[in-house]
């Protein structure tokens, strides 16, 4: 008898329980990943979403592209200046949940600029993250910073070296020339000078280059970066 008043006090217990239960799961916070491409997904330090009831949370620390609403040089530009990014694409989980809407503006502007420098030192623009601006209107504060190493944009070391490199082929050619035309003016051998000019002008272009400032940062409407959110963004939903 006391086995059978057991087993029913539990049936109750459990009839009871459930419905609150399934309501605390529907009403709490549900865990989601964004659905991001594999390069940023692989250097991303968090990729999770809370979705709540009423709406979303895009915690900190999570990153994602946006992409240049116009095209930019930064020898036009002047500390204040406003540049927009836009979403290319909706930006959502993979669990399928929208999280921003494509076209959603992501609004900054320049807090600070250095110039090219010499010895192939590029160009730095930073960025003062201030707002995002919804399709239908709605307007949240952002706080977020580009996501790379040092926290700027620029051409980068790599791009100024190109330059460089440039530089130093064009004073090879250069001087080469001379090399043949001194070689030619003393009856020596074309061979003569090339042996004369390419290493004068080797050495000539390469001083060049090193020398020489680096890049402003010039992009296209549409070229993309990452950024990295500072704080989390609540997003409401209807």
């Amino acid at each position: 008898m006391k086995k059978i008043i057991s087993v029913l006090l539990c049936s109750l217990m459990l009839n009871f329980t459930m419905p609150i239960s399934v309501f605390a799961m529907n009403d709490g916070n549900v865990t989601e990943h964004l659905k991001l491409p594999k390069k940023v997904a692989k250097s991303t330090p968090i990729d999770t979403v809370n979705v709540l009831y009423g709406h979303v949370d895009l915690l900190q620390y999570n990153t994602f592209q946006v992409a240049f609403a116009e095209d930019f040089n930064s020898k036009n530009a002047a500390v204040g200046d406003e540049i927009t990014f836009v979403l290319p694409e909706n930006l959502t989980t993979q669990e399928g949940t929208l999280v921003l809407p494509e076209g959603t503006k992501i609004i900054t502007n320049i807090s600070n600029i250095e110039k090219p420098r010499s010895f192939n030192r590029s160009g730095k623009i930073y960025l003062d993250f201030r707002r995002v601006e919804l399709p239908d209107g709605t307007v949240l504060p952002l706080q977020a910073k580009v996501f790379n190493k040092k926290g700027y944009l620029s051409r980068g070391k790599v791009n100024a070296l190109g330059k460089g490199l440039g530089s130093t082929l064009g004073g090879m050619a250069i001087g080469t020339g001379v090399g043949c035309a001194i070689g030619i003016a003393a009856s020596a051998v074309i061979v003569g000078g090339f042996a004369i000019g390419m290493p004068v002008g080797f050495a000539i272009g390469a001083g060049i280059g090193l020398v020489t400032p680096g890049l402003t940062y010039k992009v296209k409407a549409g070229d993309k970066i990452t950024i990295q959110i500072t704080d989390t963004v609540v997003v409401n939903k209807e």
